[in-house]
């Protein structure tokens, strides 16, 4: 059923972290406004207020009654990732931070809002082997939504990183379409079909229908100029390295992670991804919730030295904007705040491509 878009869409968000649902959800076509928010963090809290207020946002959602939060008609949710994360235990619904989720759906059954997007990280698909997916989908159905899921690189947006999350739509009393091929990830595709053979599935295809950019960047792109001596790594061991080495710096642009070398241990005594160093000129790996980020090489007149991303240089790689990185730095942030929340924020013009691509379903 088409919905009259002179209508503004009531938006909840769960889990908010920084905002990056509503950086997106601001940059699309959609007319909505977000009328609740949660998040647990008083840091992420406070980011939060510094671009969009707090007269919307709440605390911990596990302390939040289903029936005080308003009617709505688009709920978004980037429920803690961690008890499902590579970089984790991997412990799902056996962590407190994987039943979360729950909380979600407490909210869902009571409320039902028309549209549901949810996001987590890419090992959902093939956590506890694919048990845990089938758990999130079987409960969305049961509630009544057909659903389509995939997983989508925020490099396919055109930003300088590689970075793949898992994303779930949901329409409630949707009509219901066998899944088609998914082009972008295997497991997906794989499940997909698996769930087709069953009469119970509620499906719909969607994220197929989903365009990003043709635009492609590189870490080039985004590095700031002036940068302060805090981000280099500068030893009289490492310089030494650097200046004793042949290095082939290849300064072809290219739409990949190039690494160009590993600093031995002797030379920074650090775990090996962290003593991994890359080419400005190709993309950074996934950008971490923390402070010791990806680092790159640079060259000026056959001298190199190597330093990790700024903070703001993170944000830029996740799609933010200038005007709302700035107003967290100028907010008092502290670096390793920034590093953290912009290692666990959601890409925003990936929502926006995805918020954009709902409308059509409105």
């Amino acid at each position: 059923m088409k919905k009259n878009m002179n209508n503004e869409l009531k938006i909840v968000s769960l889990f908010s972290g920084i905002g990056g649902f509503e950086e997106g959800i601001i940059n699309s076509k959609l007319n909505g406004k977000v009328i609740f928010a949660s998040e647990i963090d008083k840091y992420a809290s406070k980011s939060y207020e510094l671009n969009f207020g707090k007269k919307f946002l709440y605390g911990d959602v596990k302390q939040i009654k289903e029936e005080s939060v308003p009617d709505h008609d688009f709920l978004c949710a980037g429920f803690p990732c961690q008890s499902f994360s590579i970089a984790g235990k991997q412990n799902g619904f056996k962590d407190t931070r994987g039943t979360l989720f729950f909380d979600v759906v407490r909210i869902l059954k009571s409320k039902k809002p028309k549209y549901i997007l949810l996001e987590n990280v890419k090992n959902l698909i093939s956590h506890d082997r694919g048990k845990t997916i089938r758990v999130i989908l079987n409960v969305l159905q049961d509630l009544g939504y057909v659903v389509d899921f995939t997983v989508i690189n925020s490099n396919e947006a055109g930003l300088p990183q590689n970075r793949e999350r898992t994303y779930i739509i949901g329409i409630l009393n949707g009509k219901v379409y066998k899944y088609t091929t998914d082009n972008r990830n295997k497991q997906v595709n794989t499940l997909k079909q698996e769930l087709n053979k069953k009469k119970e599935t509620k499906s719909f295809n969607f994220f197929d229908k989903v365009t990003l950019t043709d635009k492609k960047m590189c870490l080039l792109n985004i590095l700031e100029t002036n940068v302060e001596k805090k981000y280099y790594y500068s030893s009289e061991i490492i310089d030494d390295y650097l200046k004793n080495i042949h290095i082939n710096y290849d300064k072809n642009i290219e739409n990949k992670i190039i690494k160009i070398l590993d600093l031995p241990r002797e030379v920074h005594n650090d775990l090996e991804r962290q003593r991994r160093v890359y080419s400005i000129y190709g993309i950074s790996p996934t950008i971490l919730a923390r402070s010791d980020t990806t680092k790159i090489l640079l060259e000026e007149k056959g001298n190199y030295s190597i330093r990790k991303l700024t903070p703001k240089e993170t944000f830029l790689a996740q799609g933010f904007d200038e005007n709302f990185i700035d107003n967290l730095i100028n907010g008092g942030i502290s670096d390793t705040q920034l590093y953290k929340q912009s290692g666990n924020a959601v890409s925003p013009p990936v929502i926006t491509a995805i918020v954009d691509c709902m409308m059509s379903l409105m």
